[in-house]
């Protein structure tokens, strides 16, 4: 089939990864390799792969923040949840946001994902 060269599959496909263990590769190149071991250690490159990938995603966001408000700027990111549980928390975001903002000045930038809830009433 394909990993034995046919239909023009890249022979570099299957060479290891440098990020992969030499036990990790070993399950997954051998064919008296145990199934549910085998499976575990693809498991575990995948997750190795999109934590890397979730890393570099959170870096570039963080550059792409630090280049559109200043590297000189304390990025401030606010979450909470879509809908407020008690009514004294929406009040309390809403009167916060504009005193924190009023104390730190303009080398405190605050950022929201648009989300409803906290996120937008800390915006207003």
């Amino acid at each position: 089939g394909a990993s034995g060269g046919m239909f023009d599959f890249p022979s570099g496909a299957l060479e290891k990864p440098a990020s992969v263990t030499e036990e990790q590769w070993s399950f997954l190149v051998s064919k008296d390799a145990p199934i549910d071991e085998s499976a575990s250690a693809v498991a575990d490159i995948l997750k190795a792969c999109a934590g890397e990938i979730a890393k570099d995603k959170a870096a570039k966001e963080v550059q792409r923040l630090r280049s559109e408000l200043g590297s000189d700027s304390c990025i401030v990111c606010i979450v909470g949840g879509t809908k407020f549980q008690e009514d004294e928390s929406e009040e309390l975001v809403k009167v916060m946001a504009p005193k924190l903002e009023a104390a730190v000045g303009s080398n405190v930038k605050f950022v929201t994902g648009g989300m409803p809830g906290v996120q937008e009433a800390f915006a207003k």
